[in-house]
């Protein structure tokens, strides 16, 4: 399986984050950095986006909040502004791909479908990779029709 490059964001997805985001998100990513390889950060990561999803429902629950925003809106910009900060450089596997398809930065995203449209074998291994993972599977589909409806929202 061939790497390819990841280019940097033109736009950070940390912009606008507080403190306490920032310190947040460079604690996930220290989580990340800790497994040696994507195939064991993801289900750390799967971990991740599902603590991310309850506290966003506790906080949707403040009659403050805007409570009709969904989790899938935000989901791809925690996960960009995760996988910016690792400033990871090559895209080399099918599970490092999966998660940069759901990035909020379409450089990512770019890098991620270049990485899985260049072999036969990336195609395959994707295929497999959404079957065998429900969770991911969940994520994905839920992406892509929110992805898909208008922006009249």
């Amino acid at each position: 399986m061939t790497a390819f490059p990841i280019p940097r964001p033109a736009q950070s997805a940390c912009e606008g984050f507080d403190e306490d985001q920032t310190r947040l998100f460079d604690s996930l990513v220290e989580i990340l950095a800790e497994e040696p390889t994507w195939k064991q950060r993801r289900a750390v990561f799967f971990q991740i986006i599902e603590r991310l999803r309850k506290a966003f429902d506790r906080n949707r629950q403040d009659p403050e909040s805007r409570g009709d925003i969904p989790f899938v809106a935000v989901l791809p910009l925690h996960i960009g502004a995760i996988l910016e900060k690792m400033g990871e450089e090559e895209m080399m596997s099918v599970d490092q791909a999966a998660f940069y398809l759901l990035s909020i930065h379409p450089e990512h995203q770019q890098a991620a479908d270049q990485w899985i449209q260049g072999d036969k074998a990336n195609l395959k291994a994707m295929t497999k990779f959404i079957d065998t993972n429900p969770f991911y599977a969940a994520l994905h589909r839920s992406y892509e029709q929110y992805s898909a409806e208008p922006d009249d929202r």
